[in-house]
């Protein structure tokens, strides 16, 4: 078979080839023409994102015969000779079938004939991690101190097992994710040269499906114009793809967020029943919550929200009515039960009941009320505006911290009127509950007790519903005398 796929026949020939890895590409553009290349060079990063082109175009440029240049021609032998995997001065070597202390004996032994006049002798190490530790010690040396007109090129999506004695030795380039502008810009072109005819939709999902990765958008892309043909409808794409389309998504949050969990509940029965993976379909629900909540803070979240105009539009109209603290919670509460789903019997159960408790959240109240309520069971006012505040005559533990006057009030009040010239000194309710504080510290069990009765308190209750987590302990703090 001749057929060539789209990432092979689409593979970067030059640096402004290379999409999303402009700080890599200038850096050695810039080496080039300054002649202040190094002698090892590593590439790091995820995959699909150009470490093995930039390596090739760097050793073209190095060995075309218009070269050294920072623009290889292209035309040359040598140009197409390294294109071709061909070329007797540039040798590639796949890390991960070439382990052991041998191989790296035989780059050291050829690295000891010189390259053809002008050229240089260039060796690409692809997934250089994979090599063991008595590789990695037999290559130091020649690494630290190679033959003139000489280069390594390491390339790795792991540098981290790469030993600290490799990496002093050589100059370390990370390369990123390609965002979505750019994965998206680059489909564009790619599609419209190769005559395709694909919805804004199909693109959008193949640029999430990639992750980042150029190399995986081509091959998810390949994959539908091989069952589609050229012209490709979205329902189409979504069944190829096994993607998941955003009505699913909408038909569970929508009831959620209505607070009808038998609707949520028969919605997420639907998208198992497809055959969704449930921890795909839990990623999918976070990724639209966070939509969701970046509509409704952004004024304008097109750039933030990987969807087409018109979805855009449609979440914010979905959000406007939505309380972003809600969302938050939501999210929170997703996020904490797909933990959950690598240990599951039944994962499809974790997502019903994750989908159950959003759907009956009780509703969330500030803090700061939160916070004057926990106030109000020691026997205190609370702080700020709300409403009088009420008398705390009586002891914490009451029903109720009414005003009624205690016993010994009574007492002096009666004393007060059978000696009308004394002195008494006025008990008021902030006295009483002062002092009521002070008995509380100083007696251990009426504290221990306090604090018993105030875990079992319905608005104690309350905040462990609405931050769904287990109160261990209420400390009263000091009152100043």
């Amino acid at each position: 078979m001749s057929y060539q796929v789209l990432a092979r026949r689409w593979r970067p020939q030059t640096f402004d080839e290379v999409a999303g890895q402009q700080h890599v590409t200038v850096t050695l553009r810039n080496a080039l023409k300054s002649e202040r290349l190094p002698h090892a060079i590593l590439l790091a990063g995820p995959r699909g994102v150009g470490k093995t082109s930039i390596a090739r175009i760097l050793a073209k440029c190095l060995n075309c015969d218009e070269g050294p240049t920072e623009k290889p021609c292209g035309r040359c032998a040598p140009c197409q000779e390294i294109g071709a995997s061909r070329s007797m001065d540039v040798q590639e070597i796949d890390a991960a079938s070439h382990t052991g202390v041998e191989n790296v004996r035989e780059i050291r032994e050829s690295i000891r004939y010189a390259a053809a006049p002008g050229k240089h002798r260039i060796f690409i190490i692809d997934e250089v991690h994979m090599l063991s530790q008595a590789a990695f010690n037999a290559l130091l040396k020649t690494l630290e101190e190679p033959p003139p007109r000489s280069l390594f090129i390491f390339a790795t999506t792991d540098p981290r097992k790469i030993p600290q004695t490799v990496l002093s030795r050589v100059q370390w380039f990370d390369l990123k994710r390609l965002g979505p502008a750019e994965l998206l810009s680059r489909l564009r072109e790619i599609a419209s040269s190769e005559s395709m005819e694909l919805p804004e939709g199909v693109l959008r999902a193949l640029v999430r499906e990639a992750d980042g990765s150029l190399r995986d958008a081509l091959t998810l892309l390949d994959r539908l114009v091989s069952g589609l043909g050229p012209s490709i409808r979205e329902d189409d794409a979504i069944a190829i793809l096994d993607l998941i389309d955003r009505r699913i998504l909408r038909d569970i949050l929508d009831p959620v967020l209505a607070r009808d969990p038998s609707e949520a509940l028969r919605a997420v029965r639907r998208a198992l029943e497809k055959g969704i993976d449930p921890a795909r379909l839990v990623g999918s629900l976070l990724e639209e919550i966070r939509n969701l909540t970046i509509a409704r803070l952004v004024e304008d979240p097109t750039e933030l929200i990987d969807a087409a105009p018109d979805e855009v539009e449609e979440i914010r109209s979905r959000a406007q009515p939505q309380d972003p603290e809600a969302l938050d919670r939501l999210f929170r509460v997703l996020q904490s039960r797909a933990q959950e789903l690598a240990f599951a019997q039944h994962p499809d159960h974790v997502v019903e009941m994750a989908v159950v408790r959003m759907a009956t959240l009780p509703a969330s109240e500030s803090i700061a009320d939160l916070l004057r309520r926990l106030e109000n069971l020691g026997g205190r006012p609370p702080a700020g505006p709300g409403g009088p505040p009420r008398p705390s005559g009586g002891p914490p533990d009451s029903p109720s911290g009414s005003g009624r006057r205690t016993e010994g009030s009574s007492r002096s009040s009666k004393g007060s009127a059978r000696r009308p010239g004394s002195s008494t000194r006025s008990t008021t309710p902030r006295s009483e509950g002062a002092r009521s504080a002070a008995t509380r510290r100083r007696d251990p069990e009426k504290l221990a007790q306090i604090r018993q009765e105030t875990k079992s308190h319905p608005a104690v209750r309350r905040v462990i519903d609405l931050f769904d987590a287990e109160l261990q302990s209420i400390e009263f703090p000091e009152e100043e005398p």
